[in-house]
């Protein structure tokens, strides 16, 4: 794939979208989709050392020296719009990136400077997000790491679903509006100078657990997911396998 555009959606977050032949097979189940983005390196060109994800192409990259392997970062999939009939090569996908001054390294300095037209590759790993199909109550917490995944699951979950969603950000500016449900409230929790995911669990706290609960997502932060996860369990008697949670940073 290559890098197609850059767009900036609020002061926090870009949005990338790629494009090329690779993606017009692309299996776009929605809500939390997520992949693994190889990027090139000074010494080596991803796509040319992983060509097409097989089998194979993995095996040469777990073998090849360390220096010489492209860069893996994990994001989701916010869009994906399928090759136009008669033009192969034109879907694209678009993925949000978080950027401020709290975090650098080498995949944020690719999503905010890369040029376009540099080049990329993707691994699809499919969804997390999983409830039971009982599931009409639901409660979605996560921060800035976990917005894209949380605003897909809101975008595709269905009607009659209620509950709440909680989303950290470091600032007001960055509170946007988000498709969802009409029985599910989206809550902002704005951070400021606080400990990042404590406006979150301060939040669920204060509100409690939705009535009904059958299923709750919890992403972003690993200290945030965890302690709210053993709230739910044991403050609320939430069974273990009705909560999900992942810990995207430390």
């Amino acid at each position: 794939m290559t890098l197609a555009a850059r767009r900036e959606i609020s002061p926090s977050f870009v949005r990338l979208t790629l494009t090329g032949d690779g993606l017009d097979d692309y299996q776009f189940t929605g809500c939390d989709q997520w992949f693994r983005l190889f990027l090139p390196t000074e010494e080596a060109e991803a796509p040319r050392t992983l060509p097409d994800m097989g089998a194979r192409s993995i095996a040469a990259y777990t073998l090849s020296r360390p220096s010489r392997r492209p860069l893996i970062r994990n994001y989701t999939t916010a869009d994906y719009r399928p090759a136009r009939p008669g033009e192969p090569g034109s879907a694209e996908l678009d993925l949000d990136v978080y950027v401020d001054d709290s975090h650098t390294g080498p995949g944020l300095s690719w999503a905010t400077g890369a040029v376009i037209g540099s080049a990329a590759a993707l691994l699809d790993e499919g969804r997390l997000y999983a409830p039971p199909e009982d599931s009409d109550t639901e409660l979605l917490v996560g921060d800035e790491s976990a917005l894209p995944a949380i605003a897909g699951i809101l975008r595709d979950a269905p009607e009659h679903l209620r509950g709440y969603a909680v989303v950290e950000v470091g600032e007001r500016r960055d509170v946007r509006e988000l498709a969802a449900p009409p029985g599910v409230e989206t809550a902002w929790a704005v951070r400021g100078d606080a400990e990042p995911g404590s406006a979150a669990t301060e939040e669920v706290h204060r509100r409690g657990v939705p009535a009904g609960l059958s299923y709750a997502y919890l992403a972003g932060r690993n200290t945030m997911v965890t302690g709210l996860r053993r709230h739910l369990v044991r403050e609320h008697g939430v069974g273990k396998d009705r909560v999900a949670f992942t810990g995207y940073w430390r």
